[in-house]
């Protein structure tokens, strides 16, 4: 009989090592488990579970460890109800009402469970990609584990629009296909307040915090790197004859691809990590970009210019955005993890 279970026992479990050792393709044992024991697996489960193998050196299970859940069984159970009255209820403010949050769980707990439930917020539910794309967010994740790539050595850059509003979402949990009579779209309005920026950041520090206006170009693009890449991080610098130690990682926004672009990062012999498209949910910038619309929206009724928004962004930047670091590099391991689990689909960081 045909079973979905996650549960693999040992015997399936051990059948999948000798399958991997013997280096059948994945796609071939998937095929060869659902014949032999009538179990659906995906090619991330396999990869995962022989990633544990090599680490533990056996199929069977290890002794728990390690703290207990935030929330019990009967709280999740109770938060879901108290969601399910209230759709509009966000994670943070549920994390800061000590009558929904009696534990003093963190917003990001409060989303986890929820989106474990099914219950999504409706303006981050998980987008739509492209197979192509799916497929090469699951290849760049395998190449990174297999590879060992050390995440302290990659410079991670993005751009963002920033402004107090919160850019006119309408926040409501929903569970996937359900039809609700509200537009849970995000509804992008001018805001004179918005600023373009444009950073980079290491695991150790982050570089500049660049304004710019209209559409970033090319040209543009180019001058923003010359003038505040390699001064703030020149290990990215290599030569002709030696790679440099450190790699460079940007998305696919058309600005990024100009021939002028690539002839700069060509000149100055900078490493390129292979970023796959619809992936910033990868891009541990995009946490500090949510952080600081999140600190800009506490002031919405302070900041009245783009001037003033602008002097606030500096604040954030400078003075709390060092201490995240650390912790967001880390989580670039599990990143590529659930990006495997997931078989290359979004993920929710």
């Amino acid at each position: 009989m045909e079973s979905t279970s996650r549960y693999l026992p040992p015997h399936i479990r051990q059948y999948i090592v000798i399958q991997v050792e013997q280096a059948v393709l994945y796609e071939d044992i998937v095929e060869k488990v659902h014949k032999k024991f009538g179990r659906i697996i995906s090619k991330g489960t396999i990869s995962k579970l022989y990633s544990k193998y090599l680490d533990q050196g056996t199929v069977f299970d290890q002794p728990k460890s390690g703290r207990p859940n935030k929330l019990s069984n009967e709280m999740e159970e109770e938060l879901v109800a108290r969601v399910e009255e209230d759709r509009t209820l966000t994670a943070n403010a549920i994390s800061r009402d000590p009558k929904l949050n009696p534990s003093n769980a963190s917003s990001r707990t409060i989303t986890r469970v929820l989106n474990n439930k099914g219950l999504y917020d409706a303006t981050s539910i998980p987008k739509i990609i492209p197979d192509i794309n799916i497929e090469t967010r699951f290849q760049f994740a395998l190449s990174c584990k297999e590879k060992k790539l050390d995440w302290a050595l990659v410079i991670f850059s993005d751009e963002s629009d920033l402004f107090p509003d919160p850019e006119g979402k309408v926040h409501y949990r929903k569970y996937i296909g359900e039809v609700v009579d509200i537009d849970t779209g995000p509804q992008y309005r001018w805001d004179p307040r918005k600023v373009k920026v444009w950073a980079a950041m290491s695991e150790k520090y982050v570089g500049p915090i660049i304004r710019y206006s209209d559409n970033l170009k090319s040209i543009d693009y180019v001058r923003i790197l010359e003038e505040n890449l390699i001064p703030y991080f020149p290990f990215l610098r290599g030569t002709r004859t030696r790679a440099s130690k450190y790699y460079f990682q940007q998305d696919n926004a058309g600005a990024h691809r100009g021939i002028d672009v690539e002839k700069w990062f060509e000149n100055n012999h900078i490493t390129k990590l292979n970023w796959p498209g619809y992936s910033p949910d990868l891009n541990p910038l995009e946490n500090i970009w949510a952080f600081i619309k999140g600190e800009l929206y506490k002031k919405n009724n302070e900041l009245k210019t783009a001037d003033q928004t602008w002097q606030e962004i500096q604040k954030i930047w400078k003075h709390e955005v060092n201490c995240m670091l650390e912790k967001l590099y880390k989580s670039m391991y599990n990143r590529i993890e659930e990006v495997i689990n997931m078989e290359g689909k979004r993920i929710n960081y």
